[in-house]
């Protein structure tokens, strides 16, 4: 018959003066008692659970704490899994080896990590990576190595990943770290640090940014710079720092550009350089103080101290 554990876990959390205690069970085929080790070890079907909480591993050691005899955390082997039902969603997290410390509510998972948020099984947000760490009392998620989000109609790439969740368990913001990438539609941003906004719908490189969009007739416009910001309830891009722009046989580069839509509001139409800037199409050269560009119809305007450059016009008899 299986052993049954059942030990009681006084947390002290000192906020507004309030003292909660969290029951913790264990169940498991076997249990072994350790206390020179201040250790408990689980075998076989080992089933956790702390009010929310619970945990499926084929074994675990409890940590106790030999100060105050309370368990101090719980370490899962072999493919462990824990979920917690909050706010009517589900929040799951898969590892190799994972870990739960139950002073401070952190989990930290090692190996072919996979977490998720499901509402009415419809996944929210997933997230795979090399290690995982979930503080539940900040609502932080952490992940590093090999990180990748899908979330809605965003996918994402990075070394390291930040992600903060809403008190309702939404999304708020996913802060990319290092080989940061983010598409979005069609839509492509590189750079060294990313940061998107879920309240806000913006999306904020810093670093090496490369941004790849495609306009409504399917045609690339590409920017590099050092930083760049994307609202997307405005679709208004900006972008500054060694800047440069190519759309079709236009190449444009200058210290700053703002990126308008058209009046409707749905199309990036205009791009202005502001500040001394340059334009590169069919072999010539422009230079001027401000410098627009026009996606449809496709033209553009330099102002300001013009000067052009019209290579080899024909020899002369």
């Amino acid at each position: 018959m299986k052993k049954i554990l059942s030990i009681l876990v006084t947390i002290i959390i000192l906020t507004g003066g309030i003292v909660y205690a969290a029951s913790l069970t264990v169940e498991s085929d076997s249990q072994e008692f350790k206390d020179s080790e201040n250790k408990i070890f689980l075998e076989g079907n080992v089933k956790v659970k702390s009010g929310e909480i619970n945990v499926t591993s084929p074994h675990a050691v409890v940590q106790i704490d030999p100060k105050n005899s309370k368990v101090n955390k719980v370490e899962f082997g072999q493919n462990a899994y824990t979920y917690a039902m909050d706010k009517g969603k589900k929040h799951e997290i898969k590892a190799q080896v994972l870990e739960m410390s139950l002073l401070n509510k952190i989990f930290s998972a090692t190996g072919n990590t996979i977490s998720s948020i499901t509402e009415k099984d419809k996944p929210i947000v997933i997230v795979t990576a090399d290690k995982q760490e979930y503080n539940k009392a900040t609502n932080v998620m952490k992940a590093t190595g090999n990180v990748n989000i899908v979330y809605k109609n965003i996918e994402t790439y990075s070394n390291t990943a930040i992600v903060d969740l809403t008190q309702n368990n939404d999304v708020k913001k996913i802060q990319l770290i290092g080989n940061a990438k983010l598409h979005q539609d069609k839509n492509k941003i590189n750079a060294n640090k990313l940061t998107y906004d879920n309240i806000k719908e913006e999306a904020v490189a810093v670093g090496h940014v490369y941004t790849n969009m495609i306009t409504e007739d399917n045609k690339h416009l590409e920017v590099w710079s050092d930083y760049q910001s994307y609202n997307k309830r405005s679709n208004f891009v900006t972008a500054s720092g060694g800047t440069k722009i190519k759309y079709e046989d236009y190449t444009a580069r200058g210290p700053k550009v703002n990126v308008y839509p058209d009046k409707s509001g749905k199309k990036l139409n205009e791009a202005i350089f502001v500040g001394r800037s340059k334009i590169e199409t069919k072999g010539r050269t422009i230079e001027a103080d401000r410098i627009s560009i026009t996606m449809n119809p496709k033209d553009f305007k330099a102002e300001g101290n013009v000067k052009s450059v019209i290579p080899n016009i024909g020899g002369m008899n």
